[in-house]
């Protein structure tokens, strides 16, 4: 088990808030209940000790690193990574991006600390431990496990600031569910392979730009002047921006600078169905390159990584396979 911090890793601040990652990891495994007929033995590293709005490119890269030295250790079946629910989702795509399939990786969070009523902290990970246990979950990539439900990396999303079941796949719904010591899986997500790393690999930036009402195309200049080495559009609808976008975006093509856009929608893809100024269509001819299913931040870091790891020709075949 690595901790990273979080809420699952609070203590109570003087100032009567939490304090997130304030508890190390063998604290919370003392209280997590795994009976001895489970057979389960756990070993718990403290890597990071922050909330996770403060977790940076470079920690996924470190992340990565400490879950590929694992997987190299023939005693070890499966990896689980506590985590703060803020960026849970992202961690867990990228995750699921740069590992292979075994041994299972599954991550989890709290939206109540430790020390309130009703936590869900030690339920969630001593079901996280059991499902990176089960053999029902090998080769199903990066998993997030949240209040007995089983989710792919690539769908799952946070869907409320503080409710127990604060996690969902709107699309696709949960694969599986851990009902005490029985672990169900209903569903097999569809995998691409993983993609490949040096050990040393910068992840480049990446920007975000929410298309709204009346939205200044500035923005996405000064993105790219600012130092983005590309962007993702968090497009209206099936993949709209206001018209006037239009006039920024064959110049920033120009420079080399790859766009892609998805649906802000919590679900359905974007699609060429309209023919206006500002439309997928018209975005697309523009070489703005259309992304389904995915969110902005799990774009954001697919863009990331091919950025960091293929030729500029390369990156637009090799995001659109790898989100087809």
């Amino acid at each position: 088990m690595i901790t990273t911090g979080g809420t699952i890793a609070s203590s109570l601040d003087a100032s009567g808030r939490h304090r997130s990652g304030a508890l190390q990891g063998e604290e919370l495994m003392r209280r997590v209940s795994l009976p001895p007929e489970a057979g389960i033995d756990v070993d718990v590293r403290s890597v990071l000790q922050k909330p996770s709005n403060a977790i940076t490119l470079g920690d996924l890269m470190r992340l990565r690193q400490e879950c590929l030295a694992l997987a190299a250790s023939c005693d070890v079946t499966g990896i689980v990574v506590t985590h703060g629910t803020d960026t849970l989702e992202e961690t867990a795509y990228f995750l699921d991006l740069v590992l292979p399939g075994s041994p299972t990786v599954v991550l989890t969070g709290s939206q109540r600390a430790p020390h309130e009523s009703g936590t869900d902290a030690f339920r969630n990970i001593a079901d996280a431990i059991r499902v990176a246990a089960s053999d029902k979950a090998r080769g199903l990539g990066a998993l997030l496990v949240f209040n007995q439900s089983i989710f792919p990396a690539r769908q799952v999303r946070k869907v409320s600031s503080f409710q127990l079941n604060g996690f969902a796949a709107p699309e696709t719904g949960p694969i599986g569910y851990i009902d005490g010591p029985r672990v169900r899986v209903a569903m097999r997500p569809v995998r691409h392979q993983a993609l490949e790393m040096q050990p040393d690999t910068r992840l480049p930036r990446v920007d975000i730009l929410p298309a709204y009402l009346e939205a200044s195309a500035d923005l996405l200049e000064l993105a790219v002047e600012s130092g983005a080495a590309g962007l993702v559009i968090d497009g209206l609808g099936r993949g709209h921006v206001p018209p006037s976008w239009l006039d920024a975006l064959p110049r920033i093509a120009r420079r080399g600078i790859p766009v892609a856009i998805v649906s802000s929608c919590p679900t359905g893809p974007v699609h060429a169905s309209y023919e206006f100024p500002g439309s997928l269509a018209s975005l697309e001819a523009a070489g703005v390159i259309a992304i389904h299913d995915l969110s902005a931040r799990k774009a954001r870091l697919a863009l990331s990584v091919l950025l960091a790891t293929s030729g500029e020709h390369e990156v637009t075949t090799r995001l659109r396979t790898l989100t087809a």
